[in-house]
C-alpha cells in the first residue's frame, strides 16, 4: 500500500507541477500582437454634380407663322432656327449677320433659307423685316418655327401665329 501511496503522491505532484506551470504561463502577458491595419482611406471624392439641364421649348404647330425682326446687327453673329412640319423631320436653317446689317437684309436671307427648307407644301413670303410661312394647300401639315441659337446683338426676333 505504500507503493500506492507513493504512486499517488508522485502523480499528484506531477499534476500540481503541470497545473502550476499552466497557471504561471496563463499569468504571463501574451506577446503583443501587431496592430490591425486600417483599411486604406480613399481620397475624398468631389460631390457629384448634376449635368446641366437644357430647357427645350415645346413645338407649337400652327397653320401659319410670322417672323418679325427689328433692329440692326451691332456685331457679326448667327441665328439658327428649326423649321418643322408636323410629323416630318425638323430642318435647321442658319443665317450669318455682319456688323450694321439691317433687320430687312437679315429677313431677306432668312426668307431664302426658309423657302428651301419649307419646300412646295408651304408659301414663304417676305415683306421688309417680316417673313411669313403658311400652307400652300389644306392637306399640308401644320408647321413650327423656333429659334435654336441666336448670337446677333442688336436684332430682336419675334415669332407669332399668323
Amino acid at each position: 500500500m505504500r507503493f500506492l501511496t507513493t504512486v499517488t503522491r508522485v502523480t499528484l505532484a506531477v499534476l500540481v507541477v503541470i497545473g502550476v506551470s499552466g497557471w504561471v504561463s496563463a499569468q504571463e502577458p501574451a506577446p503583443p500582437q501587431p496592430a490591425p491595419t486600417a483599411a486604406p482611406v480613399a481620397a475624398p471624392q468631389p460631390a457629384p454634380t448634376a449635368a446641366p439641364v437644357e430647357a427645350t421649348a415645346p413645338a407649337i404647330f400652327v397653320e401659319a407663322v410670322r417672323l418679325e425682326l427689328n433692329g440692326k446687327a451691332q456685331y457679326a453673329g448667327t441665328v439658327s432656327m428649326q423649321f418643322t412640319a408636323h410629323g416630318r423631320v425638323p430642318k435647321l436653317v442658319s443665317v450669318e449677320a455682319i456688323p450694321k446689317m439691317s433687320a430687312g437684309d437679315l429677313a431677306e436671307d432668312l426668307y431664302k433659307e426658309l423657302t428651301l427648307a419649307a419646300g412646295s407644301d408651304y408659301k414663304v413670303k417676305s415683306s421688309g423685316s417680316r417673313v411669313t410661312i403658311e400652307k400652300a394647300n389644306k392637306k399640308a401639315p401644320n408647321v413650327s418655327l423656333k429659334i435654336t441659337m441666336q448670337s446677333i446683338l442688336g436684332v430682336s426676333f419675334l415669332i407669332e401665329k399668323d
